[in-house]
Order: C-alpha cells, then structure tokens, then sequence
C-alpha cells in the first residue's frame, strides 16, 4: 500500500511537471488578431514580439512593429505577453551605449502603458546575412559589454531574463562557462522538436535549468510557416 502510494505521487508530480508549461510563440513581424485567435486553439496561450531591435543605422531602436503586435495579441484576449530585447552591439556602429538602450525601452513602456510580464535580453551574434554584425568586440570586450547590458537592465526595478544559445556562447564569449548572468532565468535555444523544459541539455554560463526554450519554428497552419518561433515557459 505504501509503495503503491509513492508510485501513484512519483506519477503524479510527473505530470504536474509536464502540465506546467505554457505553451508560447514568439516573433517579429505582426501576424493580425485573427492568428492570434486561431493559435489558441492550438494552445499557444503566450506571446514574445521584438520590443526592441539592433537597427544598426540608427543605434538601435523601438521596435515600430511592437506595438501592432502587442494590440492584436491583447485584442485577441492574450494577456500573457512578454518582450525581447535585440541590443544594437558592433564595433561597425554607432550603437547606443546599453543604458541608453535600456532606458528607451523603460520610457517606452510607461509612455504607452504596454503591461508585459518579463522581458528578455538576446545574447545571440545576428545571423549571417544580416547587415549588423554586432557582438565583433573580441571575446573580453563581448563580455564587458554584456555584463554592461545586464547591468543596466537589472537596474530597471522589472522582470528581466535570458535568451541565449549554448552553441553560440563560446564564440562570443570565448569559453561555455562564462557567467555573464546566471541568476536571471534562462530562455533556451535548443532546436530538437521537444516542447519540455527537462530536455534542456545544451546548458552554459552558470545555469543548469532553463525557464524557457524555444525548441522549432512553426510549420503553417494559422500564418505561413516560418511565422513563429516554438517555445514552452515555465509560465
């Protein structure tokens, strides 16, 4: 009786942790309220638009399409929204310095009263094709200007996380186990097709958990495919 108990609880805390995700997509382009009503019924109940983009030519910048983005989620009845932070980085720019950057978006959020539940920083190299090639500083100048970034946003008084690449940490930062941030929470990039928080592997920089991860990109049904990036959150 007793062992038929720890194994009826040892089930049941294991599907209390596989119920307790949130199912999110995140994106950067507005997709129209319609999209939003229809992933819902897919279960995608959050939402991550770009807030703020490198935008090299000007220093970075406010995202323009935020702000469509964030109305036709709400006014689709999402209210689990968060954002991410794409920094202007890059030794080719005139970039903002990242108080700057940060501060923007401060001011932007009380300006509109955009309500967001955390906002992540994106610790990632653009990609290969695109014209901002930031994160170019050398590995020690990559991590003091990251350090400065998260600094500047713990600074803020709001909920701030992570977004990052295991694989890519080391090319921008010269080693796997540069902590640059470990106490904020972890939004993962593990493209393997599994929505679980447990199968989180690729870890670096001091974590050994991740809040998030973003595990595929979406393949057609309520927007083209390619649209969403894939995600689960612990909420």
């Amino acid at each position: 009786m007793h062992l038929t108990s720890t194994i009826l609880l040892t089930l049941g805390a294991l599907i209390g942790n596989a119920q307790a995700v949130v199912k999110a997509l995140d994106l950067s382009s507005p997709r129209g309220t319609s999209v939003w009503t229809c992933v819902q019924r897919q279960s995608f109940l959050k939402a991550v638009p770009r807030l703020y983009q490198e935008a090299c030519l000007l220093g970075g910048r406010i995202d323009p399409n935020f702000i469509t983005s964030y109305n036709q989620i709400r006014a689709s009845g999402i209210t689990n929204i968060d954002g991410y932070f794409f920094p202007c980085t890059g030794f080719w720019h005139d970039c903002k310095s990242p108080q700057q950057q940060v501060d923007e978006i401060v001011y932007f959020l009380v300006a509109e009263d955009i309500s967001v539940k955390r906002l992540w920083l994106d610790l990632e190299p653009p990609s290969p094709n695109s014209p901002c090639q930031g994160w170019n500083y050398g590995t020690a100048l990559n991590i003091a200007l990251a350090t400065e970034f998260v600094t500047a946003i713990k600074a803020t008084g709001l909920e701030w996380g992570i977004y990052a690449n295991g694989n890519q940490w080391a090319t921008m930062f010269g080693s796997r186990s540069v902590d640059i941030a470990s106490d904020l929470p972890l939004w993962a990039v593990q493209w393997d097709g599994v929505p679980t928080l447990g199968s989180v592997t690729t870890f670096m920089g001091g974590w050994t958990r991740a809040f998030a991860k973003q595990y595929g990109k979406s393949t057609g049904g309520c927007a083209p495919a390619g649209a969403f990036d894939l995600n689960v959150f612990t909420e």
